[in-house]
């Protein structure tokens, strides 16, 4: 599940034509940053193909590699999003074609996931979809219903996913099937200004790592005039999400939809009572509220020293830290306050999906290739050191920890890390399955709103309750 907002303007280029045009060659300029670097890397893309497996392909191979004859081939990706993003993209996309000069990739970014939903599937039924699109881990029920995409094992008969992280991977395989491959993968940090904690009398050093300890320090902030609101994060339902996930709680029955079609939604469990009562009771006001679904606002509070604490996806790591620094911020990293133990929270990012549409051998296997390699280590561990998502192949962590990343910024990119590290398989957090699974999140920030507007909680679940089980009422899994 995760949410990013809108990334730029939608743009369309081959980066090969872009290449040549320029008269110039970008240099690869991985190795010594990745250690041992591996065969390509980016955060997790779909699979790759190779074999008799689909895309019109009659072949017998098993992966990306196989006898047939080199021939130059155009293929189509579109990452979900643009703006600061696309510049790493398209150095990813660079890369790739430099180590497979026969391959020509034409990229368009698109604006944001659920833009990026919109154009693949608006494409699809136009008839011209894409060969790779970038699908927000929500989506995958729905996606995979669609009849717009195939397995990506079907596409890459050797794919083996346990090259890729295990909590990534859960919204990737439905009934026992690989649709699609990690591409980002995300968790939530806290941001919190060091400055402000001294002044309030709290030690720099020490973020909140319970809920208890949010509330606590967040309500001290604010009566000791240090800020407005003690902590800000966007309304967004992956909190709600992942503070279930924290207690052990399904989020629908079904094991959230990962044993079968879930029929209702489970908010209004003891977990979900005590996740509401206690941000709209102990934490209360000093919880600064900028609005559903809004990521801008609520860092600009943090920004702008409304809020001395600031909760946001690992995924904007890179640019948040740069953003704080030009603002002179002195800021700390700590991992997400949790109702108890740390468990671990529902991966969020996005996946790779392979239209299904005929190729031509030579096609079959340069998306395979693609995919492979902008899956592998290195253009994974690229993707993690200028984003800050987590690379999706396993080896990417590795490197980034042999090449001393992890070392260097200890208290940022490695506070992250061991929140990853701290992630135990529980069927809680290893995804959500549902059809109508916006729908329903867009209702949780709607209820949490009417809740902070100060309606009765317990009437908030049971409409909410109520809403989330029509939904998966009308919806009906192919």
């Amino acid at each position: 599940m995760t949410v990013e907002g809108s990334r730029g303007e939608r743009t369309s280029r081959s980066r090969r034509t872009v290449l040549k045009a320029g008269g110039a060659a970008i240099a690869v300029g991985l190795a010594g940053c990745t250690g041992d670097g591996g065969d390509g890397d980016g955060d997790g893309g779909d699979g790759g193909d190779g074999g008799d497996g689909g895309d019109g392909s009659d072949g017998d191979g098993g992966g990306a590699s196989t006898d047939t004859p080199v021939q130059d081939v155009t293929i189509s990706f579109w990452p979900a999003w643009g703006g600061y993003y696309e510049e790493t993209f398209n150095e990813m996309v660079s890369t790739f074609e430099e180590r497979n000069d026969h391959i020509t990739v034409e990229m368009s970014a698109q604006g944001s996931y659920r833009e990026s939903k919109n154009a693949l599937f608006n494409a699809a039924n136009a008839g011209d979809p894409p060969d790779v699109g970038h699908l927000d881990k929500g989506n995958a029920i729905v996606a995979k219903d669609s009849g717009f995409f195939k397995p990506v094992e079907e596409v890459w008969p050797d794919v083996d996913p346990d090259n890729y992280l295990g909590p990534a991977m859960g919204t990737s395989i439905i009934e026992g099937t690989i649709w699609s491959i990690p591409f980002n993968n995300s968790q939530i940090i806290l941001y919190y200004n060091k400055d402000h904690f001294e002044s309030a009398g709290l030690d720099p050093e020490t973020p909140p790592q319970s809920l208890e300890d949010l509330s606590s320090m967040a309500n001290t902030i604010v009566d000791e005039g240090v800020a407005d609101y003690g902590v800000s994060w966007p309304n967004h339902a992956w909190w709600i999400n992942s503070w279930l996930a924290e207690q052990e709680q399904f989020v629908s029955d079904q094991e959230n939809g990962r044993a079968g079609e879930p029929t209702e939604v489970l908010y209004d469990s003891d977990a979900g009572q005590t996740v509401f009562d206690w941000w709209m009771n102990d934490l209360g006001d000093a919880y600064h509220n900028p609005g559903i679904e809004d990521w801008g606002s609520s860092e600009q509070a943090f920004q702008n020293g409304v809020a001395s604490m600031h909760m946001n996806s690992t995924g904007s790591l890179a640019y948040s830290l740069s953003g704080f620094e030009e603002n002179d911020i002195n800021v700390g990293v700590g991992g997400l306050p949790v109702p108890g133990d740390r468990i671990g929270h529902s991966m969020g990012g996005a996946a790779v999906w392979v239209s299904d549409k005929d190729r031509s051998e030579a096609e079959r296997q340069a998306v395979a290739t693609f995919l492979e390699e902008m899956t592998g280590p290195d253009l994974q561990a690229l993707y993690h050191r200028q984003t800050g998502y987590f690379p999706s192949h396993t080896e990417s962590l590795t490197n980034l920890e042999d090449s001393g990343w992890f070392d260097d910024h200890p208290d940022t990119y490695d506070v992250a890390r061991q929140q990853l590290d701290a992630w135990e398989e529980y069927p809680m957090n290893k995804g959500i399955l549902m059809g109508p699974a916006f729908n329903i999140y867009e209702e949780v920030a709607r209820q949490s709103d009417n809740m902070l507007q100060d309606k009765d909680i317990d009437q908030a679940l049971t409409d909410l309750t109520e809403y989330g089980n029509r939904e998966l009422e009308r919806y009906e899994r192919v």
